[in-house]
């Protein structure tokens, strides 16, 4: 996610890991091959909110690691 600067798109790849949190995640529907775009980055390695169809979500920065992006021009 660092790669990626507020504002931009990126496509969902996969998951690094599988468990009971990225599980989760897809049952909200961020699935591989959903796109997203990152609205904001708190510093300090904070938070990051990103933008999915209509819908909006807060993530930890060490639970956004679990997601493969690549950044859609």
């Amino acid at each position: 996610m660092n790669e990626i600067p507020v504002g931009s798109k990126a496509r969902i790849v996969n998951y690094t890991q599988h468990d009971s949190f990225t599980e989760r995640l897809r049952e909200f529907g961020l699935t591989p091959g959903t796109i997203i775009r990152l609205l904001r980055k708190a510093p300090f390695n904070g938070p990051v909110e990103i933008q999915f169809r209509s819908s909006r979500i807060v993530l930890r920065p060490n639970e956004v690691t679990h997601m493969l992006l690549e950044r859609i021009a």
